[in-house]
């Protein structure tokens, strides 16, 4: 099987993973930004591996995980600043601690694709 397919199929875990989260997730989310929901943090630390599964399989060449890592540094970047400039002046940390903790799973997968490599 090429290795895109496992790209590929791991973005569909992800997606089926974070359908399970979106049911135990509080739906009166909006209520208490400032309160740290673990199912809330681990929907969105999903967020970064699905991104980096998709474009890993849509892309030919291999790319540096780091260049990935400044790319989800800019879009936690733009969502907070569009949130602020859309009225909403609390950080939601639920996203922020998630995003940044769904980097690490990025990294480790990229390590584990360079010594499949080497």
């Amino acid at each position: 099987m090429n290795k895109r397919y496992y790209y590929l199929i791991g973005f569909a875990i992800v997606i089926l993973l974070n359908v399970v989260m979106r049911k135990f997730a509080d739906p009166n989310y909006s209520d208490d930004l400032n309160h740290i929901n673990l199912f809330k943090v681990i929907e969105n630390a999903l967020r970064p591996v699905g991104i980096f599964l998709l474009v890993s399989f849509f892309f030919k060449k291999d790319y540096k995980v780091s260049q990935f890592a400044i790319f989800i540094l800019v879009m936690i970047i733009v969502e907070s600043t569009f949130r602020y400039f859309n009225g909403k002046s609390l950080l939601d940390y639920n996203y922020l601690i998630g995003m940044i903790l769904g980097l690490i799973p990025v990294y480790l997968i990229d390590l584990v694709k360079q010594k499949n490599v080497a």
